[in-house]
C-alpha cells in the first residue's frame, strides 16, 4: 500500500471540513431521506435524435445516468463496461490508444488513423479518433450506449454499435457540486461544477477535474522511471443564449491534457514449440541458453506491476474544441444544427521489447483537427414522427511512427568532438527530413537530418525507421426516418442514410540508422541504409456507402415492447500504416474495402410489479462482408484485411427495486464471433514457415459476459445510509485475431464495494470504496513478441484500490 502524502491529506481535510459545515445548514429545498416511491425511474434517453422513454425503442440500449456513475466509480470513458453486458474496454498501452467492442465489434488496429466500428459521440459530436476516448467523466448527465449497427441516425462507422456521453446543461437554477477522492498510490482525484443565470435570458456552467496518482509499475532497472501514472486534468465551459421565438444557441468549449509516463507492459517468457505454435516457457526449461523459464534476453518473467525497461515511455495528450448546437422550433417541426471543431495531439514512446536491453523501441504519434457539422429537422404527432437531416465531416490527420534498434554505444560516448559522425543543426551540412516534429522540441530523438548521397553503412549506428504520413478524410451524408404507429398494436419504422466518403493517403517509410545524441539535444546524422529504398505511397479512395433500417413493434401491453429489426451499417474503407511495409509485397496491401454488416435483430422491454421490475433482452445475428480484420503477416507486422465474418448473441437486462431501501441490477450476454479464412499465427511445415489460414475469433470478444449490482439504503438519524456491491465477469478471450496460448486471458470476474453516509440536508455525501475487492490480476492487452525475444507482453488491468470520496451539491 502506498503512503498517502501529507498535503493530499490535509487538502482533503480542509475541503470535508468545509462541506460538513455547509450540510449542516438549514435549507428550504432539502429532501427527506428515501423519499422516493420505491419504483424504477423513467429513463429518458434521445437514441433517435429526440427525448423518449428507453422502454419505447426498439434498439437494444443501456443508459446510465450521471448519479448512477458516481455510485459506480466510473471516472472516464472506458469504465462504462462496469455496468453493461456485451461491452468490452480494450486499452492496449494506457491513455494513448482505447478501443470499444460492442458484441464482438472491435477494430484491434491501434494505428491512430484508424476509426473504430463501435463509434463515441460526446455532446452530439463524433470522435474519430482513439485518443479521444481518453477524457473523463465529469458534470456527467448520462452515457447512452446503443448496441448494433446506428447505420442511420448516427451513420458514422457505428455498424457495431456506439456509445454516447452527454453532459449536464446549464439551466437558470443556481447549482453545481465539488467531489474530492482520495486513496492509495496518492490518488487525488477532483472534480467541480458551477452554472446558473448569467443574464436575462443567458445561462452558464463551468466544470473540471483533476487526476493524479503515482505509477502503478515499479522499474527495477534504472534509469528508465517507474510508469503507468495519472496526471491529466480537463475543463468544459457551455453558455446557453435563449433566443426570441423559442430558439436556443449553446456554445461548448473544453480543453484535457494528458502527461503521463507510459508505455511499459508485464513480460512472460515464450517460445515456438515442435509445432511452431508460440508457448510459455517451463520455469524449469532453459530454452535459450540462458537461464531457467527466462526469454531469450536472459530474464524471468517480470511479475505483477514489475518492469525493467531501458527507456522511459510516456504518452503526451492534448485536446481540444468547440462545439455549437442552434435549435429552434417551427410548430411541430424542430430545426437543430450542431457544428464542431476539435484539435487532438499526441506523442507516445515506449520500450517495445520490455527488456533492460536495448533491442526495439516503438514510437507515434498524431496532429488531427476534425470539423463536423450536422443539420437536421424533426417533426411528428402521436402516430407519426420523422427525422431528416445532412452531415459533413473533415478529418485533417498528420502522423508519425517509427522504432529504433540496438544501441551500440551511449550518448556520452558519441558527444565528442572527435568523433566524425557528428553533425551540426543548421545551417551545417546536414538537411532535414520532412517530418511532424519542429526542431529542438522534447523528445530530441524525435529531431534528425539526412546525409544526402551518403549509401553506406557507417560503424556506431542504431538501424531504425520513421514513417510520416497524412489522412485526409472528407465524407458527407444524408439521412432521414419515419416512425409510424399503425394501430394500439403496430409500430413501423424505416429509415436510410447515403454517404460519400473519401480518403486521401500519403505515406513515406525512412529506413536509416540514427547516431545518439547528447543529452543538450544537438542534432547528429541520419544516414540511409545502404540497400534499402525510400519508400513512398499516396493513394486516395471514394466510396458510396448505404445503411438503413426497417423495424417492426409490437406493443403487446402498455408496459411491454417487443421489435424485430433488420438493419445493415457500413464502416468506411481506409489505409494501412504498417510499421515495416518493406515486408508488404503488393502495394494493393496497403488498402482495404468498406465493410457491410446485415444485422437481424429480436427484442423485449418489459416493466412489471408498477414499475418495479424491468427486463430487457434482446437477440441478434450479424452477417458481414468484408469484414476489416486486423492479422500479423509476421512477427508485430500488422495489416487490415478485408474477411467474411458472422456473429451471433443475445443479452439480457435485470433491474428490480422491490422496496425504497433495496435496489438490484443484473446483465448477461453471450457472443460467438468467427472471422473467416484470415491468416493465423500458428505455423506448420517441416520449417514451421507455412502460415495457417483459418476461422478465428476476434480480439477482445468473450463468449460470455455478466455484471451485477445490490444497494441497500437505510435510515440513519436524520440521515442516510448506502451499501453497495458490484462486480462484473469475462469469459476467456484473445487479446488479438489468433488462437496462440500467449496472448490468451482466461476468464475473471471482479467486484467491487462502496458505502456512503448522507446527512439531513441532502447536499454532503462522504463515502469509501474499493475497488477489484479481490486484488484480481488480469491483462487487458497483450501482444507475442516471441520472434523479436522470446516473450509475451501483457498490459494489466487496475489492482486493489481502497478510495474515500467527499461530495457536496446543491
Amino acid at each position: 500500500m502506498h503512503p498517502v502524502s501529507p498535503r493530499a491529506f490535509e487538502f482533503t481535510v480542509a475541503i470535508a471540513a468545509a462541506l460538513a459545515a455547509l450540510a449542516g445548514a438549514p435549507t428550504a429545498r432539502a429532501q427527506q431521506p428515501a423519499a422516493t416511491s420505491g419504483g424504477l425511474e423513467e429513463v429518458i434517453v434521445t437514441a433517435q435524435k429526440r427525448e423518449q422513454n428507453l422502454q419505447e425503442i426498439g434498439i437494444s440500449l443501456s443508459a446510465v445516468s450521471g448519479s448512477d456513475l458516481t455510485e459506480l466509480g466510473v471516472v472516464n470513458a472506458t469504465d462504462i463496461t462496469k455496468s453493461m453486458p456485451a461491452v468490452v474496454l480494450t486499452q492496449p498501452n494506457g491513455p494513448s490508444s482505447f478501443s470499444l467492442a460492442i458484441r464482438g465489434v472491435v477494430q484491434n488496429d491501434f494505428a491512430d488513423h484508424q476509426e473504430s466500428p463501435a463509434a463515441i459521440y460526446v455532446d452530439d459530436v463524433y470522435v474519430s479518433q482513439m485518443i479521444g476516448l481518453a477524457f473523463s467523466t465529469f458534470d456527467i448527465d448520462r452515457v447512452e450506449v446503443l448496441r448494433g449497427p446506428q447505420g442511420t441516425l448516427f451513420g458514422r462507422n457505428a455498424t457495431g454499435g456506439l456509445a454516447h456521453f452527454i453532459s449536464r446543461r446549464p439551466s437558470d437554477e443556481t447549482s453545481g457540486y465539488m467531489d474530492v477522492t482520495l486513496g492509495q498510490r496518492n490518488l487525488l482525484r477532483v472534480e467541480g461544477a458551477f452554472g446558473g443565470a448569467l443574464a436575462d435570458g443567458i445561462d452558464g456552467r463551468i466544470a473540471f477535474q483533476t487526476n493524479h496518482y503515482d505509477p502503478l509499475f515499479k522499474n527495477v532497472f534504472g534509469p528508465a522511471s517507474d510508469a503507468e501514472n495519472g496526471n491529466d486534468w480537463g475543463l468544459r465551459g457551455q453558455l446557453l443564449f435563449k433566443l426570441p421565438d423559442s430558439s436556443q444557441l449553446l456554445l461548448l468549449g473544453r480543453l484535457s491534457r494528458t502527461d503521463v509516463h507510459a508505455g511499459s507492459w508485464e513480460e512472460y517468457a515464450t517460445k515456438y514449440n515442435r509445432n511452431g505454435v508460440d508457448v510459455f516457457v517451463p520455469p524449469n526449461e532453459n530454452f535459450y541458453n540462458t537461464c531457467a523459464g527466462c526469454n531469450a534476453s536472459g530474464l524471468p518473467n517480470s511479475g505483477p506491476f514489475v518492469i525493467r525497461d531501458s527507456i522511459s515511455g510516456f504518452t503526451r495528450l492534448k485536446g481540444g474544441g468547440l462545439t455549437a448546437k442552434y435549435t429552434r422550433p417551427f410548430g411541430n417541426i424542430a430545426l437543430t444544427v450542431v457544428g464542431d471543431f476539435t484539435s487532438l495531439r499526441k506523442d507516445y514512446q515506449e520500450d517495445s521489447d520490455a527488456s533492460p536491453v536495448t533491442l526495439f523501441q516503438f514510437f507515434n504519434g498524431s496532429k488531427v483537427n476534425q470539423e463536423s457539422v450536422e443539420a437536421r429537422l424533426n417533426g411528428g404527432d402521436k402516430k407519426l414522427n420523422w427525422t431528416a437531416g445532412v452531415y459533413g465531416l473533415r478529418i485533417d490527420g498528420n502522423y508519425y511512427e517509427g522504432w529504433q534498434g540496438p544501441s551500440f554505444f551511449t550518448a556520452e560516448e558519441f558527444d565528442n568532438s572527435a568523433n566524425p559522425n557528428g553533425c551540426l543543426p543548421p545551417p551545417g551540412s546536414c538537411v532535414y527530413v520532412p517530418g511532424a516534429w519542429p526542431y529542438g522540441t522534447p523528445p530530441f530523438w524525435n529531431d534528425f537530418v539526412q546525409a544526402p548521397a551518403n549509401a553506406g553503412r557507417d560503424a556506431g549506428g542504431i538501424p531504425s525507421t520513421q514513417s510520416p504520413y497524412e489522412l485526409l478524410t472528407k465524407s458527407y451524408a444524408a439521412f432521414a426516418q419515419v416512425e409510424y404507429r399503425l394501430n394500439d398494436l403496430l409500430g413501423l419504422t424505416v429509415g436510410a442514410r447515403v454517404t460519400s466518403d473519401k480518403k486521401d493517403f500519403q505515406f513515406t517509410w525512412f529506413p536509416y540508422e540514427f547516431f545518439p545524441q547528447s543529452t543538450t539535444g544537438n542534432i547528429l546524422k541520419l544516414t540511409r541504409l545502404a540497400g534499402v529504398p525510400l519508400t513512398d505511397y499516396s493513394n486516395s479512395r471514394s466510396d458510396s456507402l448505404f445503411s438503413g433500417k426497417a423495424e417492426l413493434d409490437f406493443h403487446l401491453a402498455p408496459d411491454v415492447l417487443t421489435y424485430v429489426s433488420y438493419n445493415r451499417g457500413v464502416k468506411g474503407g481506409g489505409y494501412n500504416a504498417p510499421l515495416f511495409p518493406a515486408f508488404i509485397a503488393d502495394t494493393n496491401g496497403m488498402t482495404f474495402k468498406p465493410e457491410t454488416l446485415t444485422s437481424y435483430e429480436v427484442g423485449l422491454k418489459s416493466e412489471f410489479l408498477d414499475h418495479r421490475l424491468r427486463v430487457n433482452g434482446a437477440a441478434y445475428y450479424y452477417d458481414y462482408k468484408d469484414y476489416q480484420a486486423l492479422v500479423y503477416v509476421m512477427g508485430l507486422l500488422q495489416q487490415v484485411v478485408n474477411a467474411d465474418a458472422t456473429h451471433k448473441g443475445a443479452e439480457l437486462e435485470l433491474e428490480w427495486a422491490p422496496t425504497e431501501s433495496w435496489r438490484f441490477g443484473a446483465g448477461v450476454a453471450y457472443v460467438d464471433a468467427i472471422i473467416k479464412n484470415v491468416l493465423g499465427r500458428c505455423c506448420t511445415g517441416p520449417n514451421n514457415d507455412q502460415r495457417i489460414n483459418g476461422d478465428f475469433v476476434p480480439g477482445n470478444a468473450p463468449r460470455w459476459s455478466a455484471n451485477a449490482l445490490a444497494r441497500y439504503t437505510f435510515v440513519v438519524g436524520s440521515g442516510r445510509m448506502s451499501f453497495q456491491v458490484d462486480g462484473n465477469y469475462l469469459s476467456s478471450y484473445w487479446f488479438n485475431l489468433t488462437d496462440l496460448p500467449v496472448v490468451e486471458q482466461s476468464g475473471f470476474g471482479l467486484a467491487n464495494a462502496r458505502a456512503s453516509y448522507t446527512p439531513a440536508s441532502g447536499k454532503l455525501e462522504i463515502g469509501v470504496s474499493v475497488e477489484n475487492l479481490a486484488d484480481k490480476h488480469y491483462g487487458t492487452m497483450g501482444f507475442d513478441n516471441t520472434s523479436i525475444n522470446g516473450l509475451a507482453q501483457v498490459y494489466p488491468g487496475m489492482p486493489r484500490w481502497f478510495k474515500a470520496h467527499i461530495n457536496y451539491h446543491f
